[in-house]
């Protein structure tokens, strides 16, 4: 699969908004994801996090880097710490859920 860097995602809910799926192709880990609330109405609620679905030997993982932040109209976050983001995609997807009414972009750089 194709990875993409980048992302704008308006609300919806959790595990639709997948910024890396399992097997994409990365040329080199993550090192830095920037998020930032475009939505002019209202403040954001975002959660980021690793999802491993279950299989008949280990049951689904859910593994929050963030849980549920509040972000005003038009801050960013810039999460660059690689111990955090250089998880391994063979295993986990990297996903994004925001409040029904949000919208977000997402920069993830290689």
């Amino acid at each position: 699969m194709a990875f993409t860097p980048y992302h704008n995602i308006l609300g919806a809910t959790a595990r639709d908004n997948e910024l890396v799926a399992i097997g994409d192709t990365l040329k080199k880990s993550i090192k830095a994801i920037q998020i930032t609330n475009i939505d002019a109405s209202a403040l954001a609620t975002i959660s980021l996090y690793l999802y491993k679905g279950s299989t008949d030997t280990t049951p689904e993982e859910t593994i929050y880097i963030l849980h549920e932040v509040i972000m005003p109209y038009t801050t960013s976050l810039l999460l660059d710490n690689p111990s955090i983001l250089g998880f391994d995609n063979t295993n986990y997807s990297l996903h994004m859920e925001v409040g029904a009414s949000d919208e977000i972009d997402v920069i993830l750089s290689t």
